[in-house]
């Protein structure tokens, strides 16, 4: 037999109303009426008519519901350590859950008598939908009532029905996505519920896991943003055609979903309230059997045997399934709404987890082209060795070379720094950088380097900041001081190597202004301390020969030749010393180069490549997932009958 639901509809302003704390829409209007009669307000109203001025008052009610997401409501203490857990997923998990579901979820824990919202979606347009939630609501000992013709109508009106409790039938149709229609139905009053009716296209869509989890939040058309989440779903399904279209449901979610085939051309045998998730029903038989019954009350056993063969007591049976509380816990819908929002997340981090594995896996250079590269850095070894070697030899020997020679240094001392800084330009590494020039492309096309790097933003001083019409700030010392003074500052600055191409000119450099101007202030000092020491000992012979009279002037030059001499030795000694230093530096410094520039780009070749660690994403990963495993074990010391008074002691003393 079906429930007896118009029994407990004529018993439900005497008995619930005055043990359960709610207000429906039509009280809510009769209160405002009372006042609008007292009088005070008549004599207002009076002074209003008077001056041609009417008072409107909404038959709709517009008070929020239980599920609105904006109201604040007091949280029960039992629940008060599951609802923070919880409500921290919004800012430590929200790129991973949907909001509005967590949200609903949450307005569940903030009642005591929390609604459960469910849904009734058409895989073939809005009539169907609202032909069943009719034959579920529908009271067979009453005649067909108002709201019933508005739910069946067969309108242009595309938009989703939210069915409500109230005792009387009213519309609320100001929303422009989902008109709002309230219904005295028992059903819904005595269990909480609400029933949100639409055609839906988003199940097309849905395929697999993913697909099965966001049905829990349907749209409103394809480009709508407004989403309603719902505790459990029905999806129903008119004939067999477009099967491919029906989202596949596993058993274990038979609890939060139900697939609905109406073979209304077949009669069906009573199916199991709670053991598939998918069921056959004839829904035209179902109403035929409403109608039978509502001619004449003698014919309840023809309605009996018609509601059971088209399938309908399995259907209202989990329709009702988990809305009520055992002992003062969770609903089961609203438990079961918690875990799917867990166990979504959980998937979701998975999810990502892998996708930023294979990101890195993608982005990894593959170690054949490593091989290819660092071959072609060891021939570019050789080959820069070689000709420094060759080059340098072939520089050393030349005539340009020669020309500074300690002897012909009294007419070319101003060619020696010309000289060797043409040697530099012109012989020291000059195919070794032309052929890292391709090298360094070579890893760059590969990959190995990287996404470039960001420089950070200058911090400008506070000091520096001026004022717009101001005058700028008086120079100091260290603004007339010239950058480059000193070879440290230039010798840091250019080995620093920010690249491979940049190395061997920036050494090049770097030698020039080191080495070439000590090398020609050397030789023309040597070459000043020559002629002064020729000067001086010929001054001293001349001296010497007209101040002693016995004094002959081969003794006299003798004291001249041996300054001459001596200052020549002295000459040629240090600058041909200085010569040979100068051309070992450029073969080591040349050497020690190479080196340098080999290592690091084996090092970039065996480093790179591996793929960028988005280390961001991985911390907020952890962050999520251990807020997800919070909520958990929440939910977990949450059962049904026990009171949680004592975790609310304690998070109240940790705080």
């Amino acid at each position: 037999m079906p429930p007896k639901l118009p029994l407990i509809g004529k018993a439900v302003s005497s008995l619930f109303l005055s043990s359960r704390h709610f207000v429906c829409p039509s009280c809510r209007y009769k209160q405002s009426r009372a006042i609008s009669n007292s009088p005070a307000r008549l004599r207002t109203q009076g002074k209003r008519k008077a001056r041609g001025t009417t008072l409107q008052i909404r038959t709709a009610s517009t008070t929020a519901s239980i599920t609105a997401v904006n109201v604040r409501r007091d949280i029960p203490p039992r629940f008060l350590t599951l609802h923070q857990s919880f409500k921290s997923l919004e800012s430590e998990a929200a790129v991973y859950i949907n909001l509005s579901q967590l949200r609903l979820a949450l307005r569940g824990l903030e009642s005591e008598n929390a609604v459960t919202r469910i849904a009734v979606l058409g895989l073939n347009g809005h009539n169907g939908p609202r032909r069943l939630a009719r034959a579920l609501l529908a009271d067979p000992l009453a005649s067909e009532q108002r709201w019933e013709k508005q739910l069946t109508a067969d309108d242009n009106d595309e938009r989703a029905i939210l069915l409500r409790y109230g005792e009387q039938s009213d519309v609320d149709d100001r929303h422009p996505l989902v008109k709002t229609l309230f219904i005295p139905s028992a059903t819904l009053y005595t269990h909480g519920l609400e029933i949100l009716v639409q055609a839906s296209s988003a199940a097309n869509q849905s395929s697999g896991e993913a697909g099965v989890a966001n049905l829990l939040v349907p749209g409103n058309g394809r480009l709508s943003t407004v989403t309603f989440p719902v505790h459990k779903m029905i999806i129903y399904q008119e004939g067999l055609q477009d099967l491919d279209s029906v989202p596949k449901i596993s058993m274990h979610e038979g609890e939060m979903f139900k697939v609905i085939f109406d073979w209304s051309w077949s009669t069906l045998q009573q199916q199991s309230p709670k053991a598939q998730s998918v069921s056959p029903i004839n829904l035209a038989l179902g109403e035929a059997a409403i109608d039978i019954f509502r001619q004449s009350l003698q014919r309840s056993v023809e309605y009996d045997h018609l509601w059971f063969d088209a399938g309908m007591p399995g259907i209202t049976a989990w329709l009702l399934d988990g809305t009520e509380s055992q002992n003062g816990g969770i609903k089961p819908a609203i438990r079961g709404l918690l875990q799917t929002i867990c166990k979504n997340a959980t998937k979701a981090i998975a999810q990502e987890d892998e996708s930023s594995v294979q990101r890195q896996k993608a982005s990894t250079i593959s170690v054949a082209t490593k091989n290819i590269i660092d071959q072609g850095i060891s021939i570019w070894a050789e080959n820069a060795h070689t000709e420094l070697r060759d080059r340098l030899d072939r520089a050393f020997y030349s005539k340009s070379w020669r020309r500074i020679k300690w002897w012909k240094l009294f007419w070319r001392v101003d060619d020696v720094g010309y000289i060797a800084s043409d040697i530099l330009q012109k012989d020291w590494l000059v195919a070794a950088e032309k052929e890292m020039i391709w090298i360094s492309g070579r890893i760059h096309q590969s990959g190995l380097l990287g996404l470039p790097k960001l420089r950070p933003a200058a911090v400008l001083d506070p000091d520096d900041e001026q004022t717009l019409g101001g005058h700028p700030p008086p120079p100091s010392v260290s603004d007339l001081v010239e950058k480059w003074s000193t070879y440290e500052v230039v010798e840091n600055q250019v080995f620093q190597q920010p690249s491979l191409p940049e190395t061997i000119p920036r050494a090049r450099y770097a030698l020039s202004l080191l080495t070439v101007p000590p090398l020609q202030s050397l030789s023309q000092s040597l070459l000043l301390q020559t002629i002064s020491t020729n000067a001086l000992a010929s001054s001293l012979s001349a001296l010497l020969y007209v101040s002693v009279s016995t004094t002959s002037p081969y003794e006299a030059g003798a004291i001249a030749a041996v300054g001459l001499v001596w200052s020549l030795r002295r000459l040629q000694t240090r600058w041909e010393i200085a010569r040979l230093k100068w051309e070992a530096q450029m073969r080591e410094d040349g050497r020690s180069v190479l080196r340098n520039v080999e290592e690091v780009a084996r090092a970039t070749v065996r480093e790179g490549g591996m793929g960028e660690v988005d280390e961001f994403g991985r911390e907020d990963r952890r962050v999520a997932r251990e807020a997800v495993a919070r909520a958990e074990r929440a939910l977990e010391e949450t059962s049904p009958g026990v009171d949680s008074s004592l975790h609310v002691d304690t998070l109240r003393t940790q705080q």
